[in-house]
């Protein structure tokens, strides 16, 4: 039997449409129930301000909206922080400010909006703070104006502003920084550093003044005492009988103990405190110096300095003085130059001293020394400018690669000398009579020697070894530079003997004004001081002899007589210098 198709009725095609729609409708619901939980997860994010904008695209493009309330964060943060925030106008009104920026301007917060901001600055700083404004607009500006509040402090505060144009309005976004702490503390610091570096510079000037006081103590006391020992040991060895050999053995022993004390006393007695320096000035000590560094370090050294540099202050030239030690020190030990140069000029305006070597320098890659304050160097240069500062002076250092220049300067006016008094405006009462008187008549054919020292132990000592000398006789003593003047020209002796370092004038002032009255008179200097220097000052003073009083003994008679006769007498170690 063949099948027979059918054909389905109108029933059973509804009923097929039926089942089909049914079997589409979970699908929809599925994505509706998505769609659905999306949406209530995103108004919880905004809810819980996790959402602070929302993007909605559109025909024209993407367009960002911001959501009420977003800010809040930022706002807080403002709100709280220490630093000053402010929104104000183009023509500085405020138009926002944080707590903190109106406490920085001491305005009441409530009032301060909507106020011009120059209202609350001080009068001669508002023009700064409108040229502050008007930079503004072209990008960033920054700068600080003072404030003085109700109380009368004054305040610094550093204002940055910067130009905004969001939101479609033209703005400047304004931060300020209280500054008065800093500035207070800076200037405390200022204060502080300026005392100590006053206080550093008192202190060198008391080691200074210390160390002179010692030297002079050495020098006038203890040398002198040792000096006159010594020839009082001279004059014993004379008259005692010299036949047994012991005698004369522990008579030459003593006498050369005393002379090795005496030779150690002065060289301590130099090093604390240059006699060159206080007798005849910065030129003289400097080449009196520089003769010594040459034998002890080898190290060849040309001095240039002119010979009518005159004299300045004490303290300047102590401070310079110290400047060519320490320079020369550095030399010695760092440089490994085996030549130096010593420069000493004046200026129009200024004295100033340069000591230059041309050692090692500075390498290659090493990072350039400094020198400004307590460095690596020790206190050397840092002492030598704080001696400069206090007379107005400057110290600079430079480092090359081929050596070294250390370059110090003083202004004139603080570093020269006042013009001395001339002797003829000093009155100087005579023991007896007019002083301008010639001597009484004598019949006396000996020689007549004026002895000036300021030690009276030395006087006597010398008075002692001359009148041994039938021919001789001691027709005055003087214990001052104007006083043994004040007597040559009273006494107008054949001789005068003179010490170099004296109250009132030094020996040289005095031989130079003795001269300039009596260019006959004849003059032999009798100093504790043993150098080639000292000996060319003498020379220059117009003086036909030097003896060191550590010679007295060997010398000072051979001395006097060659000068009575006509002659000179000076040291070996001056005519081979």
């Amino acid at each position: 039997m063949k099948n027979k198709r059918t054909k389905p009725s109108k029933r059973s095609k509804a009923r097929s449409k039926r089942a089909t729609r049914l079997s589409t409708r979970p699908t929809v619901l599925d994505n509706m129930r998505e769609r659905v939980n999306e949406l209530e997860e995103t108004l919880r994010a905004i809810r819980s301000g996790e959402v602070d904008a929302v993007v909605v695209s559109a025909s024209k493009g993407d367009q960002v909206f911001t959501l009420q309330g977003a800010e809040h964060p930022y706002r807080l943060l403002v709100e709280t922080i220490d630093e000053g925030a402010a929104t104000l106008s183009n023509d500085g009104t405020v138009l926002y400010s944080n707590r903190s920026f109106a406490n920085i301007f001491d305005a009441q917060l409530e009032r301060f909006i909507g106020t011009p901001i120059e209202n609350f600055v001080s009068g001669e700083y508002v023009e700064a703070l409108r040229a502050l404004i008007r930079n503004a607009a072209s990008g960033v500006a920054r700068g600080e104006i003072r404030l003085v509040d109700r109380a009368g402090r004054a305040r610094t505060v550093r204002l940055t502003l910067t130009r905004s144009t969001q939101f479609g309005m033209e703005a400047l976004c304004a931060v300020a920084t209280e500054l008065t702490e800093l500035v207070e503390t800076n200037e405390a610091l200022r204060v502080t550093e300026s005392s100590l570096r006053q206080l550093s510079g008192r202190l060198l000037q008391l080691q200074d003044e210390e160390r002179r006081r010692i030297a002079r103590d050495l020098h006038d006391t203890t040398g002198q005492k040792i000096a006159a020992l010594s020839m009082s040991l001279d004059r014993v060895a004379r008259l005692l009988d010299t036949k047994k050999p012991e005698r004369q053995e522990a008579l030459d022993e003593g006498r050369e103990i005393v002379r090795t004390i005496g030779e150690e006393i002065r060289t301590l007695s130099y090093l604390l405190h240059p006699p060159l320096l206080d007798e005849s000035g910065l030129g003289s000590a400097i080449r009196w110096y520089a003769e010594g560094f040459q034998k002890r370090s080898g190290i060849q050294l040309t001095v240039n300095i002119p010979n009518n540099l005159g004299r300045l202050t004490n303290d300047v030239e102590m401070a310079l003085f110290r400047v060519v030690q320490e320079s020369l020190t550095n030399v010695h030990r760092y440089s490994g130059s085996p030549n130096a140069e010593i420069h000493v000029h004046d200026t129009s305006d200024a004295i100033k001293l340069e000591v230059v070597d041309h050692g090692k320098g500075i390498k290659t890659g090493t990072e350039r020394t400094k020198i400004e304050g307590i460095a690596s160097l020790g206190v050397g240069i840092p002492g030598m400018r704080e001696r400069l500062r206090q007379f107005g002076g400057q110290l600079e250092v430079d480092f090359g690669r081929e050596g070294t220049r250390v370059s110090a300067s003083v202004p004139l006016k603080k570093a020269r000398v006042a013009p001395p008094v001339e002797e003829s405006e000093v009155v100087v009462a005579a023991p007896d009579g007019d002083s301008n008187s010639e001597p009484a008549p004598s019949s006396d054919l000996r020689r007549r020697i004026l002895i000036a020292d300021d030690h009276e132990v030395m006087r006597r000592g010398v008075r002692g070894l001359l009148e041994s000398h039938d021919e001789w006789a001691v027709c005055g003593e003087a214990f001052e530079g104007r006083e043994v003047v004040t007597k040559s020209r009273e006494l107008r002796p054949d001789l005068i003997i003179m010490d170099i370092n004296m109250p009132g004038l030094t020996g040289i002032d005095a031989a130079q004004q003795i001269r300039k009255e009596n260019p006959a008179a004849k003059i032999l200097f009798f100093s504790v001081h043993e150098s080639a220097q000292t000996v060319r000052e003498v020379v220059n003073a117009g003086a036909q002899g030097y003896v060191a009083k550590s010679r007295a003994g060997h010398d000072l008679v051979d001395a006097v007589r060659n000068v009575l006769d006509g002659g000179t007498f000076f040291p070996s170690f001056a005519r081979t210098a």
